[in-house]
This record gives structure tokens, C-alpha cells and sequence, in this order.
């Protein structure tokens, strides 16, 4: 499915300076292009399975949405969706669909919108990633902003995925340089051999800190058949430190989203550009109601409203991500015109066709004209034979190993207390699990300096395991960030201020609650002051206190250990040492063995503000 394209070449230190066409040389028909965008694939390149792949998509019989009163059953149409032969066979078939229903000159992009790599499955992840690429390469994806996934693996990593190295975009980086082959890195073999992504990355808001230029390049630029030309601006959250591992993105700065893009505009349009997108790893939150609840826009909020607020009014649409939801939105820009603002939900579930008219005569989108946004499902109707093909070697790659029994488990280990709905405001079963994996996995390494609790984030925990025989791909899934668990000596000041940073604000809604080792408790109190809820005096390692300066060797992954999701108080630590790869210890763990799920239950909110 590549498409060889007339592109300019894009670098972060000049560009070259192109006139529009003339008025005589231009054909009267306006040009028509078609962005189809996806975002949040993460590596979803098998089908999807449980609530992942279900799309709610029509209503029953009685053609009202929810439960039928004559036969006393929800019998709404739920379509089954995603897959990455799937998302192929979509793109194809849109394209096409466009192609036949569009006279006149017209052209259709592919682009992303960010975290298509990490948090990702098995069979992509223990491979770094690099069947995702491959595929997204087979798709013939033209360009994605990066996402903040993108930086999991830190920025040496992705210059490596995105084949580039110095703010440049090329197709001849040598993707194996820095690697062991087949061992951390490139492991196709047969045709299959890692060659880096054929799309440019985009990362304008993401400098380095030797040149404070962007470290990928900041935008692209498309030349349709037609010699009209349209520019994607692609930018990550700016939040991006506070959620990656902080020591794989030393050697850059994060800035402002909307900055950002705002620095480029004049810039494009100073080369004759007037047609501009904007890919931007940030988004909002819908409250969509049937039956549009995957292409409507109901009382959007969030980040991205305050960025389409201040992007530059000659930003003609925004392709937005990372809050998993799906809609299509038609807000003000700051001259009070009408902005697309769109989104594609998550795991390749849907695609966003996009359609716009870019004037013959001022090159800019036409607003008044062909202007509009569609989610359109991913159905499992005709899998793209050769996409299916790529997904098919690295399923049979991962079976190998991934199908090993590991151990066994009596109950369901679960992210969420309530069986149902996550949340990331209180501890999870699961994730004791892990912090007790953790734990066993450093004492039992004289290195390691005998730690006596382990800390776990849940943004680390990505599915749950239900109860029964486990195995090595299931406790991958858990954990697909090959993070280390590293240990460090923290005061006990420290570990209460650890333990003051999970409760932010007003109320428990940005919360981030921790899971802890089994034999670590405290108490705390949500209604008093920020800073002030955690009870120090109830604060216990195997039923002793915790003295303020006192010192404890405590564990944690590499990510947590270094200040991630704003836990800055691990910082602190002293005598940092590096662990082993975070899943083995759950390996290690459950090895051989049957284990009933841990409580779970070492926070404890109180009433009263003294520990009585």
C-alpha cells in the first residue's frame, strides 16, 4: 500500500521557498483532499478481543438504543471491529470510495496521531515495537505527530524506530546501528528485517537541549497531483515528562503545544503555504450519546479546547488523541471561524475520514466548501491479505514463547477494587501482585541491597489476568514497558512524602494511589489540606513505624524509581541500583506456583486526623 509521493524534504534548519501556482496555469476546479487519521493504535496489530473490539453501533429491532421492553434484553447491534489487516483493508477501501465519488483534481494522507507504539501487546512489544512499524510501513502511513508512548523507550530508542537522527527525516538510517541484533532490536529475519519507519515522525514541540531545536522534524508537507500543497504540524502533550521514565529524555525540553505550532505557521506560510493541519498528542473528553457516540461532539472539555483556543486562526483543522475517546467537532479558532477538531477513539477501532476543499486560487481549505469529518468503524469484513501476512510471522514469532504457562492463579488479578471500571484513585490487587513480584524479585539479589517494600504505579498496569493458568505473555501484558525494577534508599520523610504526592487537589479525580508490597500500611485523611493527608505516625514496614529520619532501601521500576507521573520524591532517593527487567520478576514470582490474589488493601482512609 506505499504511495511514492512528491514531498518537500523537510529539515528543522531551513526550507526551501516554493511559489504557488499561477492564476493562468491553475485548472478551475478546486482540489479536494482526504486525510484519513488514526491515533492510539499502540500496537494493536492482532484483532482485538472482550470490550476492545466492540463498537456499539446500531439499535435493536425496536429501534430505540438500550434495553427492549418487549423482550426485556439489550439487543442494540454491536459490531465487531479493529485489527491491523483490518485497518488496512478500511484505509484502502475509503480511499477508493473517495477516489470514485471526488471529481476533479484530489489526493488522499494517511496520518497518525501518535502512540501507535508502546503499551502495546505482546507480540509487538517484546519485539520493541517493530511489528508495529512494519506494519504501519505496509499500511502506508504518510506521517504521525509522536505520541507520549513514542517516548517510553527514551528518545535514542525513537530516533531509531523513526530512522532519524538529527531533526532530519531520511529512509536510508541504518535502523540496526546501537543495537544487539536479535536481542535488543531488529529482530525480523526472512523479509522481515527491521529497516525503521517510512513515515516521519513529527515533534515540534520537543527540543533538544544542545540546539533547542526540534529533535524529529516538525512538520511535513504534502504535494498533491495538482501542485497544491497542504502542511501537518505534528506536537505531543506537554505533559510528556511527567509520565515518561524522566531519565530516557535528558536531552530535550518539552514546550507549550500551541507555541509550538504557532512558531511554524508563519513559516509555512512564508514558502507560499496556506493549507495547515495540525497532529497533536493532547485531546479532550465527549459526553456523546447514542446514536452517535463514536462521531458526535457532546460538551467537549479538556486540554484541547484550550489549544484550539490559542492556535493560530490560519490552522485549518486539528487531529487530535490521547484521551482514548472518539468525535468529531466543529469549535471556534480565535477569529471565531469554524475549526475541525476531530479524534478516532483508540486500538484502531476507527478511522477518521476527513475531507476538505483547498481553494485554486489562495491554496488555503476552503471552510465554506467541502469541510468534514467522519468516524467510520473498522470492520472485520476483508483483512488486507498483506498486512495480515506480517501480522501472521510475528503472531507465530511470539507463540514460541509468549503461550509458556508460567504458574497459576485462584482468582482474577484486577486493576479495578470494584471488578468493573479502572481507575487509577486506589490500589489494585493487581498491582500488589507486581509490587510483591518486585519485591521477592530485588531481595532475592544481594545487589539489589535488600530492599523491604516495593511501590507500583498503575499507570503501569495495562490489563488485567484472570484467574487460572498464566502465562509469559499475559504477565508481558501487564508490564510491556521493559522497564527495570531498581532499588533506593529513601528517608522515612521521603516515603511519606511519596505517599502526599498520590493525592492531588480538591477532590480524588487526578489522584494516582500506588500499590505497595504486602506488610507496608498507612492511614490517610482525603479532607485535609493537600500535603497534609497522609497520617505520618500510621505509616508501618512489617507492623513498625516508619521514622521520619529513618532510612529504608524501598523498590520500584525504573520509571516510578526516577520521578515519573510527578512522584518526584523518589528523586531524593540515595545509592540507586539497577534491577532486573520488570516482568521477569513476575516470572520469577509465580514460576511453578499457585497463588491466591493479594488484598490489596494497605491504604486506609480514615475520618479522624490523628492515628488513635
Amino acid at each position: 500500500m506505499r504511495r511514492t509521493r512528491l514531498t518537500i524534504a523537510v529539515t528543522v534548519a531551513a526550507a526551501t521557498v516554493v511559489g504557488l501556482p499561477t492564476a493562468a496555469s491553475a485548472a478551475p476546479k478546486d482540489v479536494t483532499v482526504q486525510l484519513l487519521a488514526m491515533n492510539d493504535f499502540h500496537g494493536r496489530i492482532t484483532e482485538t478481543t472482550g470490550s476492545d473490539s466492540q463498537l456499539l453501533t446500531a439499535p435493536g429491532p425496536d429501534g430505540v438504543y438500550g434495553v427492549n421492553p418487549a423482550t426485556g434484553t439489550n439487543d442494540d447491534v454491536v459490531t465487531t471491529v479493529g485489527g491491523a489487516a483490518n485497518v488496512a483493508a478500511t484505509v484502502k477501501s475509503l480511499q477508493t470510495s473517495f477516489q470514485d465519488s471526488t471529481a476533479g483534481p484530489h489526493d488522499s494522507f494517511f496520518v497518525g496521531a501518535g502512540d501507535l507504539i508502546s503499551a502495546s501487546p505482546f507480540e509487538s512489544s517484546v519485539y520493541e515495537d517493530e511489528p508495529t512499524i512494519e506494519v504501519l510501513n505496509a499500511m502506508g502511513l504518510d506521517v504521525s505527530s509522536v505520541g507520549n508512548h513514542e517516548f517510553d523507550r527514551g528518545t535514542d530508542e525513537l530516533r531509531r524506530i523513526s530512522a532519524a537522527t538529527d531533526g532530519t527525516y531520511t529512509d536510508d538510517v541504518t535502523a540496526c546501528e546501537g543495537v544487539t541484533v536479535g536481542v535488543d532490536g531488529c529482530f525480523g529475519t526472512d523479509g522481515h528485517e527491521f529497516e525503521g519507519a517510512e513515515f516521519p515522525y513529527l515533534a515540534a514541540n520537543v527540543l533538544s537541549n544542545e540546539t533547542d531545536e526540534p529533535m524529529l522534524p516538525p512538520y511535513q508537507v504534502f504535494t498533491t497531483p495538482a501542485k497544491q500543497r497542504i502542511a501537518m504540524i505534528g506536537v505531543v502533550t506537554e505533559t510528556t515528562p511527567t509520565i515518561v521514565s524522566p531519565t530516557g529524555i535528558t536531552d530535550v525540553h518539552f514546550i507549550d503545544e500551541a507555541d509550538a505550532v504557532n512558531t511554524w505557521v508563519p513559516k509555512l506560510q512564508a514558502m507560499g503555504i496556506e493549507a495547515i493541519g495540525v497532529l497533536v498528542h493532547e485531546g479532550g473528553t465527549v459526553g456523546n450519546a447514542l446514536p452517535t457516540a463514536y462521531d458526535g461532539c457532546a460538551g467537549l472539555t479538556g486540554p484541547i479546547t484550550d489549544i484550539n483556543s490559542r492556535i493560530d486562526p490560519a490552522v485549518d483543522l486539528i487531529v487530535s488523541a490521547h484521551t482514548h475517546n472518539a468525535y468529531n467537532c466543529t469549535l471556534t479558532d480565535p477569529s471565531g471561524a469554524p475549526r475541525l477538531v476531530t479524534q478516532a477513539g483508540y486500538y484502531g477501532r476507527l478511522v477518521t475520514d476527513i475531507r476538505l476543499s483547498l481553494d485554486r486560487e489562495t491554496g488555503d481549505v476552503d471552510r465554506t466548501a467541502t469541510y468534514q469529518a467522519t468516524n467510520v468503524p473498522v470492520t472485520r469484513t476483508a483483512a488486507d491479505p498483506e498486512v495480515q501476512a506480517i501480522v501472521d510471522y510475528w503472531n507465530a514469532r511470539a507463540n514460541e514463547t509468549g503461550n509458556v504457562v508460567v504458574g497459576s492463579v485462584t482468582g482474577d488479578l484486577l486493576r479495578a477494587r470494584n471488578g468493573t471500571t479502572v481507575v487509577r484513585n486506589d490500589e489494585s490487587v493487581l498491582g500488589t501482585f507486581v509490587a510483591n513480584a518486585q519485591l521477592a524479585g530485588a531481595q532475592a539479589r544481594p545487589e539489589l541491597l535488600d530492599p523491604v517494600v516495593a511501590f507500583m504505579n498503575p499507570g503501569g498496569l495495562r490489563t488485567d489476568i484472570a484467574a487460572g493458568e498464566v502465562t509469559y505473555r499475559e504477565l508481558f501484558d501487564v508490564q510491556p514497558f521493559s522497564n527495570t525494577v531498581n532499588t533506593l534508599t529513601l528517608t522515612g520523610a521521603a516515603i511519606d512524602d511519596v505517599l502526599e504526592q498520590q493525592f492531588r487537589g480538591a477532590d480524588a479525580t487526578n489522584d494516582l494511589v500506588l500499590s505497595t508490597s504486602d506488610g507496608f500500611t498507612y492511614q490517610y485523611n482525603r479532607s485535609l489540606p493537600e500535603g497534609e493527608r497522609v497520617l505520618d505516625c500510621s505509616i508501618t514496614i512489617g507492623g513498625l513505624p516508619v521514622a521520619p529520619n529513618g532510612t529504608y532501601r524501598v523498590a520500584a521500576n525504573s520509571f516510578l524509581a526516577a520521578g515519573g507521573d510527578s512522584f518526584t520524591a523518589f528523586a531524593t532517593g540515595t545509592t540507586p541500583v539497577t534491577g532486573p527487567i520488570d516482568v521477569d520478576t513476575a516470572v520469577e514470582y509465580l514460576q511453578g506456583r499457585t497463588l491466591e490474589p493479594p488484598a490489596g488493601d494497605h491504604a486506609i482512609p480514615v475520618t479522624t486526623s490523628t492515628c488513635g
